[in-house]
């Protein structure tokens, strides 16, 4: 009988643990270093208060991780190369990625989320200096302007047909305003304020939000070619629907030093 108690309650805990693996699920989603979305904790430690950041952070990150959590899953986060990370999400060998650009390239290979966080172009000058003209593409054929290479904007100067000087970082980009004979800088106004003030010169710049330019979105890309991607694309914009609701979407927003809103 001792046995057969013992028995019983082994097949219990064995199904109970079962179902605990069940209900724990997790997903993989891969990513780049993108300031102040998504950052690699061991290229920019987290500052104090942070300290559940964890190897990857930032504010796309923590809103994804909470929208999932309202349902139950847990995500883990790759750092790859994105032209390697783009490859994998068009052959089906990852799930998704973040954060990405709905942009027709990828709409052949993804479905996208609800956007995780919202981004506007801007001008980048020293202190003042496009204070008296509109904040319009008009107005670069009579500057020397800078995009880095690859992101939207160097698109939309193509598009535009603006000349440019084709730089491989935010970093870059400043100094080539503070330092050099460029005037304008035009990027990704989150993206360049945070990388401003990690080096200290926000109060030599001033930032002009383009206008005429729709809003664009970050969101999560999911693969075509990945078992139930559809599935996971669902539940995160549940989840992120209740972080709307809650409040929980701006408060991320605010302990990184932003907002929701594009104001």
């Amino acid at each position: 009988m001792k046995r057969l108690s013992r028995l019983l309650w082994l097949c219990g805990w064995a199904t109970g643990l079962s179902v605990s693996s069940v209900s724990a699920e997790e997903i993989v989603l891969q990513t780049v270093h993108l300031p102040p979305r998504i950052i690699d904790a061991a290229i920019l430690p987290p500052p104090a208060g942070f300290a559940d950041a964890g190897s990857v952070y930032g504010f796309d990150v923590e809103i994804l991780r909470a929208a999932y959590a309202t349902q139950g899953v847990t995500v883990r986060i790759e750092l790859r190369p994105w032209k390697r990370v783009m490859r994998d999400v068009e052959e089906g060998l990852v799930l998704g990625a973040i954060s990405c650009r709905q942009v027709p390239l990828r709409e052949a290979f993804a479905d996208f989320s609800n956007p995780l966080s919202n981004s506007v172009s801007t001008f980048v000058t020293r202190r003042g200096y496009l204070d008296a003209e509109p904040s319009t593409l008009d107005i670069l054929q009579r500057y020397q302007v800078a995009a880095v290479n690859g992101w939207a904007q160097t698109n939309i100067l193509d598009d535009a047909k603006i000349p440019y000087f084709s730089v491989t970082g935010l970093e870059q980009g400043i100094n080539l305003v503070l330092r050099r004979n460029h005037d304008i800088f035009m990027t990704e106004r989150d993206s360049v304020m945070f990388v401003a003030k990690q080096m200290g010169v926000m109060s030599r710049l001033s930032f002009y939000d383009v206008t005429a330019l729709s809003l664009d979105h970050y969101s999560v890309c999911f693969s075509k070619q990945y078992p139930d991607s559809k599935k996971w694309r669902d539940r995160l914009n549940k989840g992120l629907d209740e972080l709307e609701r809650s409040g929980k979407k701006e408060e991320i927003f605010k302990r990184y030093g932003f907002s929701s809103t594009l104001d």
